[in-house]
């Protein structure tokens, strides 16, 4: 009886073949070969991702041994004719002019309860199994996932997106084109607020700028650290370093000259330029670094209080760590007083610097 169907897909005459199915379908609804030959007509039509669906829909419920080989079959084929076409795909973006330059993947949160399907689809891509996935696709904030090529990363993007993935890419030199002002201290604050930055070490220079310019707003904590000595194994000494505290740092995002503010409370001198509280000047010890910097902060969201405000940098820093050649191509742009250079301090300006080519 399926014969006439069979033919009917072999010659393309796709609605003669609907027409039959469905008489079929009509005549023995539980008929395992007409769910088959409804799979085998969509794969015919070059519909492979429905045809895949209802093979694999299929499969569980086959006993038959003959049915279940070309169920199998068919999977097999529709998996290589999707690796062909994605390799014949990529192979198009990368010949595209500026595919070959230095890029980066990142994948933002997904919400746990839209992971399970998210893995499936994040699993066939990447080819790699639904439970390792699933691990690493981030909850809380963005991952830096991949880099390399920024055509092959494109392409990785689109696909993603495809599947209900967010994620975006970015260029290595678009992070290192931002301008980015280490602020020394903030000499006014009327009509607009100037700021003196260091351009560069044992220099200084003004910058004036609106509130209504500020885009967006960063912040972010940095380890700092110590060696210490400690008792090890069989009571040998041993030196560790160890992180002794956290540098604050607040960017502030100005998309109309491409450049970063940036603040940080171990650079900054709360003894010059605008006292934001009475006791931020005083010398007799009633005035605390801490103390200081939060009212910097609060006036900051005072004047600012409707921009976007990205404060998730210590997960990203997590993984980005990882990616120290990428980490190494970054000059961080931060001035902290320390024994020897950490990746952390270019990890948290790949952060800002991705928080800015996203928005902007």
């Amino acid at each position: 009886m399926f014969e006439p169907i069979i033919e009917a897909i072999n010659t393309q005459d796709y609605p003669t073949a609907y027409q039959l199915l469905a008489q079929c379908k009509q005549q023995e609804p539980d008929n395992l070969w007409v769910p088959f030959y409804e799979a085998s007509l969509e794969e015919a039509q070059g519909n492979l991702s429905t045809a895949n669906e209802h093979y694999r829909q299929l499969l569980p419920q086959v006993v038959n041994a003959k049915l279940m080989a070309q169920i199998r079959q068919g999977i097999q084929r529709i998996a290589k004719l999707e690796e062909t076409q994605r390799k014949n795909a990529l192979s198009l973006v990368m010949e595209e002019a500026g595919s070959l330059e230095m890029g980066m993947l990142v994948l933002e949160a997904i919400p746990n309860e839209l992971k399970q399907m998210a893995a499936q689809n994040f699993g066939k891509i990447m080819e790699i199994d639904a439970y390792t996935a699933r691990l690493q696709l981030p909850s809380r904030s963005w991952r830096l996932y991949r880099t390399g090529a920024i055509g092959k990363l494109r392409f990785y993007e689109q696909q993603l997106n495809q599947g209900q993935i967010p994620c975006f890419t970015a260029l290595t030199r678009d992070i290192s084109a931002l301008k980015v002002h280490q602020v020394l201290y903030i000499e006014s604050v009327e009509p607009k607020i100037t700021v003196v930055y260091q351009p560069k070490k044992g220099q200084r220079d003004i910058f004036t700028f609106d509130c209504s310019e500020v885009g967006q707003r960063v912040e972010g904590l940095l380890p700092l650290f110590e060696e210490c000595v400690d008792v090890g194994l069989r009571g040998k000494l041993e030196r560790k370093t160890k992180t002794s505290d956290y540098a604050k740092f607040c960017d502030l995002h100005l998309p109309q000259h491409k450049m970063i503010i940036r603040l940080c409370d171990q650079t900054y001198r709360f003894l010059e330029g605008v006292a934001f509280s009475e006791v931020q000047k005083a010398t007799d010890g009633r005035a605390t670094a801490r103390d200081s910097w939060h009212h910097i902060l609060q006036f900051i969201k005072e004047k600012t209080p409707d921009i976007p405000v990205r404060a998730e940098f210590t997960p990203f820093g997590e993984s980005a760590i990882d990616f120290q050649e990428l980490l190494k191509l970054i000059n961080p742009r931060i001035d902290l007083l320390r024994r020897e250079d950490t990746p952390w301090d270019a990890a948290f300006h790949l952060y800002s610097g991705l928080a800015f080519l996203k928005t902007f």
